[in-house]
């Protein structure tokens, strides 16, 4: 993989590219005045390439920082850059000092980028700060990276100056080899004060495929960036097109502090179909009302007699299965056996996979076919188009970030239950870096095909010779409608708990309709990573230090316990 990054950098460089990134989203019509604030330092890495910024320092493991001419993290050019070596160890890439004298509360902010490589040692990067010109570390962030990238964006931090502080200092550490990256990239950093009224809505989650007429429960985390304490607010759960659907009145926020609030929505028959939903603050003496509302959240309304089956449990990150964006054209065939359907006879209607993207992709132009086989492997020939059911034919939106991509079938495809064969067949003149979809390695199971070239689209009905075979297998969800079901059903009751995003990345969400006395997750060995007495229906797990894979979230309430199953992912 890194040898086909190297060239691919070297056009990146040369071309001074930068790739495009999240936009923010207004939160009304009405615009505010924006509160003056002031700017302490401001930081463009305007230096010569190849070397250590003026004044800074590098301390610990003698990791590759330097100065880039590109401008890949969304600022222009230079910025800084630290490549892939084989320096190990941490090491501390040290800020100049800064005078902070009469303030109290700031903001850092900066662009940044991170290009990841298909290897996990372990590797943590971080921003740190110190007030004591470094005697004493303060870390400020810590992310375990995996094997996803970070996509391009602006990244906050707000912190607090302790009493009698007059200098301070911050440093970018990445912990472990630097073999493990191909690239971190950042800019732009500016330190400021911060505003006296500042809500901002950060994030949403919850279930991307919710059933009509069936109640689900959406998370949003709003953070006081603020000088002051808030009470008098209310955070909003809304849908595209300005439409409210539900609101919670707002508790008291502190500066730097994070609340959590969890909306219930109840879709009715008639949004069946694709829309957007969002979190927006009201809160009307806020002097930066830009960031009163996240970015969009895709839902898909299901019918209510709507099914679902997972198939996959693995975590790995690939990026040729089952569209290949690498190359401009790409064929894969993968199967699915009868054991992890567990159903015969079904009407399948939609699928889902599990994709990280650095931006977003909409409108691509995708294939899909369905049959059954008898061959059980992949490894010699591909499954003949002849005998496989065109289910869809259409373009299909990609988000940026870890997302659940769902794509309902034109037409239905009925499962007798042999060896489920999907084949995918993706046209996109254009290259595009940072995609992936979560897949399984099922070892010496050559249960997928795959093709991929840039000279012409293919013709699904005569894949080419020159192709291979992997292990690898797309993490799907089958949807069915239950009306379909004969043997081996298995329908879930009514949930007592809830537990979002699924899979997750930073943070684990989980509801349930009783206080839960006592929550845990348990890993694949059957290890309590997490233990904590809760005393409420409601709670969130930070999981940045927890390695990607799957976990039960265990609950204990009156009504006894209760096990979900997580898959972190990095």
């Amino acid at each position: 993989m890194k040898n086909l990054f190297i060239p691919l950098l070297a056009v990146f460089l040369f071309f001074n590219l930068s790739l495009s990134g999240a936009t923010a989203l207004s939160s009304g019509d009405n615009p505010r005045s924006v509160v003056s604030v002031d700017t302490i330092m401001y930081e463009a890495f305007n230096y010569p390439a190849g070397q250590l910024p003026p004044g800074w320092v590098l301390d610990g493991a003698d990791a590759p920082w330097s100065v880039s001419n590109s401008n890949m993290s969304g600022g222009e050019a230079p910025e800084l850059y630290l490549g892939y070596s084989f320096a190990s160890g941490t090491s501390r890439l040290i800020s100049p000092s800064i005078n902070v004298t009469g303030y109290e509360d700031l903001r850092l902010k900066y662009t940044q980028y991170l290009i990841n490589y298909d290897m996990d040692y372990g590797e943590v990067i971080g921003l740190d700060i110190t007030f004591d010109g470094g005697q004493n570390w303060q870390s400020l962030w810590d992310k375990p990276i995996g094997t996803l990238n970070i996509p391009k964006g602006e990244i906050s931090h707000y912190f607090s100056v302790p009493s009698g502080a007059t200098t301070f200092q911050y440093a970018f550490r990445f912990e472990g080899n630097s073999y493990a990256i191909n690239m971190w990239l950042i800019d732009d950093i500016t330190l400021e004060s911060v505003a006296d009224n500042d809500l901002l809505a950060v994030s949403i989650a919850g279930n991307g495929t919710p059933k009509a007429d069936e109640m689900n429960m959406y998370f949003v985390e709003i953070l006081n960036g603020g000088n002051l304490t808030q009470t008098n607010y209310t955070v909003k759960l809304m849908m595209e097109g300005g439409i409210e659907l539900a609101s919670l009145p707002g508790e008291t926020i502190a500066f730097n502090e994070k609340k959590f609030f969890l909306f219930s929505w109840t879709p009715g028959q008639e949004l069946i179909g694709s829309t957007n939903v969002y979190a927006d603050i009201d809160f009307s003496p806020d002097e930066n009302p830009e960031n009163n509302r996240t970015s969009n959240f895709s839902v898909n309304v299901l019918n209510s007699n709507t099914v679902s089956v997972g198939i996959g449990n693995g975590s790995q990150p690939v990026s040729m299965i089952p569209y290949n964006f690498f190359n401009f054209f790409s064929l894969s065939q993968s199967l699915y056996f009868p054991e992890e359907i567990n159903q015969t006879n079904i009407e399948i209607t939609g699928i889902q996979y599990t994709g990280y993207f650095d931006n977003d992709l909409p409108e691509i132009p995708i294939q899909i076919f369905m049959g059954e086989t008898t061959l059980s492997d992949l490894s010699t020939s591909w499954v003949d188009p002849a005998t496989l059911t065109s289910v869809f034919d259409g373009n299909i939106n990609f988000s940026r970030g870890l997302n659940q991509i769902y794509i309902p079938l034109d037409n239905s495809y009925i499962y007798k239950g042999d060896n489920l064969v999907i084949y995918s067949n993706k046209r996109l003149p254009e290259m595009v870096l940072g995609t992936a979809f979560i897949n399984t390695l099922d070892t010496a199971s050559n249960r997928s095909r795959v093709a991929e070239g840039d000279d012409a689209p293919f013709d699904p009905m005569s894949p080419p010779e020159s192709c291979y075979s992997t292990d690898y297998c797309p993490n799907i969800t089958l949807f069915y409608s239950s009306g379909s079901i004969s043997a081996g059903s298995n329908l879930d009751v009514a949930d007592v708990m809830h537990v979002y995003p699924n899979p997750a990345v930073k943070t684990v969400y989980v509801k349930a309709d009783e206080t839960i006395t006592e929550l845990k997750m348990i890993n694949s060995i059957g290890q309590v990573v997490y233990k904590q007495f809760v005393g409420a229906n409601q709670y969130a797990i930070n999981i940045d230090n927890l390695n990607p894979g799957f976990y039960f979230v265990q609950i204990l309430t009156s009504k006894g316990l209760n096990t979900r199953k997580v898959q972190v992912v990095k």
